[in-house]
């Protein structure tokens, strides 16, 4: 096609919506195989096309807080942890271990240490132990955890 101001110019390039958006995406920041929890928020964001300012506002949190999230340079408290799992639509943490699990099933009830002990029923310095791993839970323990570890929308 010949453009009158760039008469020079003969050729048009062509290049699909999704490989835009890849590339937009990339070059904000995007993390192919993200890591951390930071990078997963991070992530989430962009592919929503959203400012750290919405989304803090959405965690009921300062931007300032939730910019730390991004970076890694702070966790979120454990209250947190549900509305963070259901912005993600997953758990950003591996599995390997039993203590993993125990924390993921905390976090995705959004209960401290001392409640969640209550709910599984056991005493928290039990759950601590779990949690550290210098201790496994029993079989009735491992089966409700496992209930806990899943919320409808937010931990898979």
């Amino acid at each position: 096609m010949y453009h009158p101001i760039l008469p020079f110019c003969y050729f048009t390039i062509r290049v699909t919506h999704d490989a835009l958006k890849t590339f937009m995406l990339r070059k904000k920041g995007m993390i192919e195989q993200p890591r951390t929890l930071g990078q997963n928020l991070r992530n989430r964001r962009l592919v929503l096309s959203l400012r750290q300012e919405d989304v803090a506002e959405q965690f009921g949190t300062l931007r300032e807080v939730y910019e730390r999230w991004e970076r890694d340079e702070r966790q979120p408290v454990v209250c947190e942890w549900p509305a963070i799992l259901a912005f993600l639509g997953y758990y950003p943490a591996p599995e390997e271990t039993t203590s993993d699990l125990v924390l993921k099933a905390r976090r995705c009830q959004g209960a401290d240490q001392k409640h969640f002990a209550n709910s599984v029923g056991v005493i928290h310095q039990r759950l601590r132990r779990w949690e550290h791993g210098s201790e496994i839970p029993d079989q009735d323990a491992m089966h409700c955890l496992a209930r806990l570890a899943r919320l409808p929308d937010a931990c898979p």
